[in-house]
């Protein structure tokens, strides 16, 4: 059973069907991806930075994963981050940094000002990234969970506890009456997670982060419009290409904030203001120009985190069976990508009454990559601690070398 039907619950389900697993999926909504997940415009890449990092690793991964998994889902490909402080010489060493990584040239490209503004309308040099998307993740849930029959969606239930009795995990529903029984329960419904461990005295410390995209409209006449970009950009933030109206005036989506600790899901004027500010330094405009930018509407989601910002994802120590999934934050997608084949391979390795999962469990991982990143999002890491004493001896189940 999993519990929880946005990107996260979604892609394990029907990773699991995939492998002959029996699967059902609960949510308290009548179809999936009716919170965070309804966002229509995800942006997820690879990463690359000054040094060769454990994230570096895992998004390289992952985006490989999601480009041949969920390439019918794609907006549109491809990305491109701006870095006006980078001259030639300094692209030279990044593109030796990129060799060393791994990235090929299909990955990532170093390009210069005339290439960029040719291509996305951005006079600058910097970093394109070719294997770049924006995914829409209601497409994305409604993929994954085709394959489930409709006896095992369990539409409109809130499950107000969960508890484990002779060996099989039991969801409850706010009344009180028993909504299903499992061998293996998959927790993937973001902070609501955090409401159900409570309910078997574990505390998870969760934390909510708000993030707010907004859309602007702009006037024909605006000095911006020569400057609007004609591709996905990032840096601090994102923006996606814009878009001419039918009466010759833009509209522009920029985003996202990074609300940490607040989970209030109606519009701020100052995200607004601030997704402005992170659009302007984008395109490299003058901040002055902002009222340029008209407010016309917005999305906001709130996601899940943990301490680290690293999701957790893998079994719960001295709880047979129990599976979490959570703690996304920004990269959905991404963590999407590697957490379903990694809960499988748990499920799997469950079902079999195996102790360790297969080595390379993880496409297009090598064997030390899968071991990496099960000990990196293994929820061991925070729950040993809130479970005390029953866990002082529990390790975490890791693959093979």
């Amino acid at each position: 059973m999993v519990v929880g039907a946005g990107i996260a619950g979604c892609t394990i389900a029907g990773e699991l069907v995939r492998a002959g697993i029996t699967v059902g999926l609960v949510d308290h909504h009548d179809e999936p991806a009716l919170e965070t997940s309804g966002h229509q415009t995800a942006l997820a890449h690879p990463q690359i930075g000054k040094k060769i990092t454990k994230l570096q690793r895992f998004t390289q991964l992952a985006n490989q994963i999601a480009n041949h998994q969920w390439q019918n889902s794609q907006i549109t490909q491809a990305a491109f981050e701006p870095r006006r402080d980078l001259n030639q010489e300094q692209l030279s060493d990044l593109a030796e940094r990129c060799k060393e990584i791994g990235y090929d040239h299909e990955t990532i490209q170093l390009i210069f000002k005339e290439e960029a503004k040719a291509k996305t309308n951005i006079d600058a040099n910097g970093i394109w990234y070719k294997t770049a998307a924006v995914y829409s993740l209601p497409k994305i849930c409604h993929q994954e969970i085709k394959g489930l029959l409709p006896e095992q969606l369990h539409w409109g239930q809130t499950i107000q506890k969960i508890q484990y009795h002779q060996n099989e995990w039991q969801i409850f529903s706010q009344d009180g009456e028993l909504i299903s029984t499992s061998k293996a329960l998959i927790l993937a419904n973001g902070m609501g997670v955090q409401e159900l461990l409570n309910t078997i005295a574990i505390n998870l410390p969760l934390r909510p982060v708000r993030g707010q995209l907004s859309t602007f409209h702009i006037q024909a006449e605006s000095p911006l419009v020569p400057f609007l970009p004609k591709a996905v950009l990032r840096g601090d933030g994102y923006c996606m290409p814009a878009k001419k109206l039918k009466d010759g005036s833009w509209s522009w989506e920029v985003g996202s904030s990074y609300d940490e600790d607040h989970a209030e899901k109606n519009v701020w004027q100052e995200s607004d203001h601030d997704n402005a500010i992170k659009g302007l330094t984008l395109i490299g405009c003058e901040h002055s120009l902002i009222n340029d930018l008209e407010p016309h509407s917005a999305y906001v989601g709130v996601r899940s985190a943990s301490k680290d910002r690293l999701p957790l994802i893998g079994p719960v120590p001295q709880h047979p069976g129990l599976y979490l999934a959570c703690a996304y934050g920004s990269r959905g997608v991404l963590w999407s990508a590697l957490a379903a084949p990694l809960i499988r391979a748990y499920v799997e390795a469950f079902f079999a009454g195996a102790d360790r999962l297969r080595a390379g469990f993880l496409g297009a991982a090598s064997a030390a990559l899968s071991a990496e990143v099960t000990a990196s999002v293994n929820p061991a890491r925070f729950l040993a601690g809130a479970l005390g004493a029953r866990t002082s001896n529990s390790k975490p189940i890791f693959p093979v070398s």
